[in-house]
């Protein structure tokens, strides 16, 4: 590992360790001391329970608990910050990155005030949205109140099946969690630092290769947007025959996920003068046939095609390239802009995100009247 600027940056990356897909050696040639952890899952990671809730009480003068997988991320956080020096690096510049489970554990980093102050930036990799999207509660973010994570522990422990039929997350416990995301939006998050966040073209809802029926896409706009919404959506994103309705349906949940990020970006903005920097990844991997899927993105921002094994292009390795540049030039400065790479306009009032992978240049979020429409459907909604 070589030298980089006196400022290095140390990325805690959610991941098992031992996955190739999250191997660090792109990184470290650039001079990012990479670090990766790991941290208790399941009902280790999340579990609240009344009893545990008094133990916390007496050790802390706080009466909640769960989150311990959340603890361990912040003591993962806190561990880079007592020892990265004696790696040679700087614990006063720390960015936090990761993807999908991961995004969560950046995101629970930036607004804790049990990590404030630790971290200069966060990456968010598919990734946040506007908290009045039904998505962000069933999403790698989503998370439960505390009493219903109390119920729903209370329930596990008495029924003796320790199977796969329960289900834990986060709890908003007022502790490591501090508030609600719309909340925290609203009044500032703990850390506040620029972020970069985004998500894959074939994600959250839309599917590579579909392919449905008129009937079937219109049932599920019905089902999706509350019936209510479902003709002004099919007006937006029109059908009249199987190609064009599973086009449209993917198209609508493309532009989704662009509009909640980018209106959570403007959310961000009401507390912070930070900037956010959002994108669409639209590059499908070869040897595979889900087109540009959840996670595919991982491998060219860690620049480590080298270590997972797919039929790579040179063209895989010249996007690797860039997008590493990208990162790493965040990573560095806040600001992923610099080198000879194409400008990537930060997500204030202006509707457009970055295209990144088979191009790269800033693109429509989506038409006037399609914000306005996801807009006005996600104002009827209770946020998380």
């Amino acid at each position: 590992m070589r030298d980089c600027w006196s400022s290095c940056e140390v990325i805690p990356a959610q991941s098992t360790a031992a996955d190739d897909l999250f191997n660090g050696g792109g990184m470290a040639d650039k001079g990012v001391v990479f670090v990766n952890y790991n941290y208790r899952t399941g009902s280790f990671g999340w579990l609240a329970h009344t009893e545990l809730s008094q133990e916390r009480l007496a050790a802390t003068g706080v009466n909640s608990s769960g989150n311990w997988g959340m603890l361990d991320q912040f003591a993962a956080l806190q561990w880079i910050k007592t020892n990265i020096a004696a790696f040679g690096r700087d614990p006063e510049h720390v960015t936090v990155m990761a993807q999908s489970a991961g995004s969560a554990a950046t995101y629970h980093i930036v607004n804790s005030p049990l990590t404030k102050g630790q971290i200069v930036g966060a990456i968010i990799e598919s990734g946040v949205r506007d908290p009045h999207d039904p998505l962000a509660g069933s999403l790698a973010e989503n998370y439960l109140p505390l009493d219903t994570a109390l119920e729903t522990s209370i329930n596990y422990t008495e029924s003796l099946n320790f199977m796969s039929i329960w289900d834990f997350t986060a709890t908003l416990d007022y502790y490591a969690m501090p508030a609600t995301y719309l909340d925290t939006l609203l009044h500032g998050a703990a850390n506040n630092v620029p972020i970069l966040t985004g998500n894959t073209k074939d994600e959250s809802g839309a599917t590579y290769g579909l392919n449905i029926s008129p009937s079937t896409y219109l049932s599920d706009l019905n089902q999706t947007y509350n019936g209510t919404f479902a003709e002004d959506f099919l007006a937006l994103y029109p059908a009249n025959d199987s190609a064009t309705a599973s086009a449209a349906y993917n198209q609508q949940f493309t532009d989704r996920s662009k509009v909640v990020t980018w209106l959570w970006a403007q959310l961000w903005y009401t507390s912070s003068s930070k900037p956010v920097y959002t994108y669409l990844w639209d590059h499908a991997p070869p040897g595979q046939n889900q087109g540009a899927y959840h996670e595919s993105e991982i491998n060219y921002v860690l620049n480590n095609l080298y270590d997972t094994d797919k039929p790579w292009a040179a063209d895989d390795f010249a996007i690797a390239a860039k997008m590493n540049a990208y990162w790493v030039n965040f990573i560095s400065s806040g600001n992923p802009n610099g080198g000879n790479l194409t400008e990537w306009r930060r997500s204030s009032t202006e509707e457009v995100t970055q295209q990144v992978g088979n191009g790269w240049s800033p693109v429509p979020v989506a038409s006037e009247a399609q914000i306005k429409l996801f807009e006005a459907w996600l104002d009827t909604l209770p946020a998380y």
